[in-house]
């Protein structure tokens, strides 16, 4: 049973853990990209971002497999070649730009938990994101699985709880907002591409595969685990439109219109977690190219630099939080993010990729 959740279910939630800081937990993003389109039309654009992604995911878990590519530059080598630079310049621009996000998410529920200043809580979540990136694969595999589940438990009852109050005003929204076909399929395709770095960043959780089924049906199923904490937690955000399209931090409007001190700490606490985790996947995933650069090399990467490399990524990012801030963090760059990684990884992975996996097949048989 732990081989089967270990190799089916784990990636999902690796990923899952990973993207959340930056894809949903303060609802700004979900409010960008879905419910300022009416919630009908979320609803109906985060589905088609679930379908893309276990696509995108079942193609990638079995190159990576195929080709035993689990860091993000041999993965990147398999589809573009010498052009993987592109995805190195596009990731390290993102990596900031995400960092950035969670720092300034962080910072803003900081303020609301503890009343610290952003400056302190901006030291406080550098200093324990760097720490925790000192581990290897194994240690962040269990530590942001774990805090995922709890994560899902969390988003849960903050759905229940929702629901049971204003249900009757999440119905009124869903029945009487319109859809419009192209901005929908638009926002679901743009979600979709700023999240998908992450799959050649997180591919080292591609590694326990043994074989092309189990690559896809953990792909399959990534999409779904992924994405079912942020369809619960877009329903929640709905229940409060269109007000909540102008709130910076809508995690937290929500909170203060329910009114409940006690669960609104919790949610807070394991929000501020999965803000941490993201920052530790992602930097997690760039130590990993590191490494397999130092060991092509006969160098083994010196235990001081994943903290080193995480402090300084950090700093740079709290200074673009700083400059800009949440709102237009997301607003634009999140857009930019994705109209790149659309040509750069998404574009490629549904062409190159399966062409791939077609001639190593022909191949195969062939021998």
């Amino acid at each position: 049973m732990f081989q089967i959740i270990q190799r089916y279910v784990v990636p999902g939630l690796v990923i899952q853990a990973v993207l959340v800081g930056g894809g949903y937990a303060t609802g700004r993003e979900l409010v960008e990209f879905f419910v300022s389109m009416g919630p009908a039309a979320a609803l109906i654009g985060m589905g088609l971002t679930a379908v893309l992604f276990s696509a995108s995911a079942m193609i990638a878990f079995e190159l990576a497999r195929r080709f035993r590519a689990y860091d993000y530059n041999s993965f990147m080598g398999i589809l573009l070649g010498r052009l993987c630079i592109l995805f190195e310049i596009g990731y390290l621009a993102s990596l900031v730009l995400v960092l950035a996000v969670v720092s300034a998410a962080a910072g803003e529920l900081m303020l609301e938990l503890a009343g610290w200043p952003l400056w302190l809580s901006a030291v406080l979540f550098m200093a324990i994101v760097a720490a925790l990136v000192f581990f290897g694969n194994s240690f962040v595999e269990r530590l942001i699985s774990a805090w995922s589940i709890l994560f899902y438990a969390t988003y849960l009852l903050l759905f229940v709880l929702v629901v049971m109050r204003f249900g009757d005003d999440l119905s009124a929204a869903i029945a009487a907002t319109p859809v419009e076909p192209k901005a929908t399929l638009w926002n679901g395709i743009s979600y979709m591409a700023y999240n998908i770095p992450l799959l050649p960043v997180l591919i080292f959780v591609a590694r326990n595969f043994a074989s092309r089924r189990e690559a896809f049906v953990a792909g399959a199923l990534a999409g779904p685990l992924i994405l079912l904490p942020g369809f619960a937690f877009l329903m929640t955000l709905s229940s409060f439109y269109p007000e909540i399209v102008g709130s910076t931090l809508p995690v937290q409007f929500v909170l203060d219109r329910l009114g409940h001190p006690a669960i609104a700490l919790m949610i807070q606490f394991v929000i501020i977690g999965a803000l941490v985790k993201t920052g530790v996947g992602l930097l997690h995933g760039f130590n990993e190219r590191l490494a397999r650069a130092a060991a092509d090399r006969s160098k083994p990467l010196p235990a001081v630099v994943r903290p080193l490399v995480a402090l300084v990524v950090m700093v740079v990012a709290i200074f673009a939080a700083t400059a800009v801030g949440l709102v237009d963090l997301i607003g634009q760059g999140y857009r930019y993010s994705a109209a790149y990684f659309l040509v750069v990884l998404v574009i490629p992975l549904f062409t190159v990729g399966l062409w791939r996996l077609n001639t190593a097949d022909k191949i195969e048989r062939g021998a």
